[in-house]
């Protein structure tokens, strides 16, 4: 086939974040037997032009917008637009981060020149833009944004500007969503959780549908003999709320239980952005790394790697990548989503008190053969499961029952 991949950033093998390393092994997966065009917008990180630049050498097409810092009287105008588009009461902020008109351009000249057998828009900060065409088009939702009660807990008056700004946006998902999703032949999501959501949000678009977890590209073993001992991680993009309430659930609850369970025990909080609030966890046995060049030596040292999270939707890369790199893992049975293959649970351990999640890690730490034992089976289950290729697979039937039904 020839596929046209929209999506917010472009593919890559070794971000902390998640959507880059799930973008990259759909890459590599549907390469293996297709074209692929990449639409995205790239920076102001220069690591993302860099990023680019290795695509095209791995023989994708790029089209991409590449988004420098402005200055003066251009960052006014930038700051501008995006206030008055939000402004006007109807979109998200982080999909108006995204909008370009460039990445309008760029679409309208490929639908015009070029045929494609398949589109495929990743994440719902794309469903702003416009498809005009009539080859098949499928939207992944990466993670279903649920109604929910405002939170009343403005914290300090200095806070409440931004409070009241995040409530206000919060509202706009359910219309947002549901208006985005209308526009596309099929709507692909990572777990049964998220798709019973859709289909509670929109029942009429529940037959549009398709469960299909995300696949990694599987990374070269680690050496075992480089774990630390009594060292536990948690990764995490800190401007993702989930990530801030589980390290501030870790650093409040979960270390001090299991500093009883395990003494000498260290926790590494690593990823981008991380609040004041998880900055000040940092202490003599709490390491708060903020952005790092690579994730997976930090990963190589972690005898454990714990993922609590409690709040949220989608699957967890985090997760994926830990069971990829032969990690064992304690997690919650929200962290564990989209993970189940038939009746087969996933090789981690789940709990769900801050207790029990201290217990299971300290179980893990005071077992070499036990943990080691789980990180094999990890490995193996991602391997059969959940690589590039088994996604892009998935990807494949969702078009052939397009096919069929045209």
């Amino acid at each position: 086939m020839n596929i046209l991949l929209v999506a917010p950033m472009p593919p890559q093998p070794e971000a902390t974040g998640a959507i880059p390393l799930v973008l990259y092994a759909q890459l590599t997966g549907l390469m293996a037997h297709h074209t692929v065009t990449l639409v995205t917008v790239a920076g102001p990180d220069r690591s993302e032009w860099a990023a680019l630049d290795r695509l095209q050498l791995m023989g994708v097409d790029v089209q991409a917008v590449r988004r420098s810092e402005p200055h003066g009287l251009a960052r006014w105008q930038r700051r501008w637009r995006w206030a008055s588009t939000w402004l006007k009461g109807k979109i998200p902020w982080r999909t108006i981060w995204f909008w370009e008109p460039e990445l309008q351009y760029i679409l309208d000249r490929l639908f015009a020149k070029r045929s494609f057998d398949l589109v495929i828009v990743e994440d719902n900060a794309m469903g702003i833009y416009q498809y005009g065409t009539a080859t098949p088009v499928i939207f992944t939702e990466h993670e279903v944004r649920r109604p929910r009660p405002i939170n009343w807990h403005a914290g300090s008056p200095s806070n409440w500007l931004r409070w009241a700004f995040g409530e206000a946006d919060w509202q706009r998902w359910r219309k947002y969503q549901s208006s985005v999703w209308r526009r596309f032949d099929r709507i692909q999501v990572f777990t049964p959780r998220d798709a019973e959501s859709v289909a509670a949000l929109a029942p009429d678009l529940a037959k549009r549908v398709r469960v299909n977890p995300f696949g990694v590209e599987l990374p070269a073993p680690l050496d075992a003999d480089l774990e630390g001992p009594g060292t536990v991680l948690f990764v995490g993009n800190f401007t993702h709320p989930p990530n801030v309430d589980a390290a501030l659930w870790l650093g409040h609850d979960i270390m001090p239980a299991l500093r009883k369970c395990y003494p000498g025990a260290r926790l590494m909080l690593v990823g981008i952005y991380p609040p004041k609030a998880v900055q000040a966890l940092a202490c003599e046995d709490i390491l708060v790394t903020g952005a790092v060049p690579e994730i997976e030596p930090y990963f190589a040292r972690a005898a454990v790697v714990v993922a609590p999270l409690r709040i949220g939707g989608g699957m967890r890369m985090k997760v994926l990548q830990a069971l990829a790199l032969g990690k064992a893992i304690v997690t919650t049975p929200r962290g564990a989503d989209g993970l189940r293959v038939g009746e087969q649970p996933p090789p981690l351990l789940i709990a769900e008190s801050a207790e029990a999640i201290a217990a299971a890690t300290a179980s893990l730490l005071a077992s070499c053969e036990t943990r080691r034992s789980l990180g094999d089976q990890a490995r193996a289950f991602v391997i059969e499961n959940f690589s590039a290729q088994a996604y892009a697979r998935r990807i494949e039937a969702t078009y052939a029952e397009l096919q069929s039904k045209r």
